[in-house]
């Protein structure tokens, strides 16, 4: 069993980056959703702001799945991934159904604030090929 959440023979960098990533998508969709409410309401700005943080916490729940599907073994954890990752996507489109049903005019916003995650994923992986020394052949 995982004792502790981080507990997972990686490099303590990526274990680092991985924490600091829902962090950061939230940080972003907040200051986007500032702008936003600024320039085309708050409603409009609320969900930018949920769908990052819907991101974060979709992300936060795949990281501890992964973490936990890695350490059991190989057959139960493809049996109980296939599940939640079955569950999590069903989930997600259930939100953006609700969604599209009673704020279509809002769907853009919210899918704005989803992808936020994309900008910061890109943002890290920059800066981790930036600090690379060496180049691998």
């Amino acid at each position: 069993m995982i004792k502790n959440n981080t507990q997972t023979n990686g490099d303590p960098l990526e274990e680092k980056i991985l924490k600091r990533i829902p962090r950061e998508v939230f940080g972003l969709s907040f200051f986007l959703a500032i702008a936003v409410s600024i320039i085309f309401g708050i409603w409009t700005g609320f969900f930018v702001l949920a769908g990052g943080v819907l991101s974060a916490v979709n992300f936060i729940w795949l990281h501890q799945t992964l973490t936990k599907a890695l350490l059991r073994e190989k057959r139960k954890a493809l049996r109980a991934s296939a599940l939640v990752f079955g569950l999590r996507l069903v989930l997600i489109l259930a939100i953006f159904f609700i969604i599209i049903f009673f704020f279509s005019r809002k769907i853009i916003a919210f899918a704005a604030g989803f992808s936020s995650i994309v900008v910061i994923l890109l943002l890290e992986a920059a800066i981790a090929i930036s600090r690379l020394k060496t180049w691998k052949n």
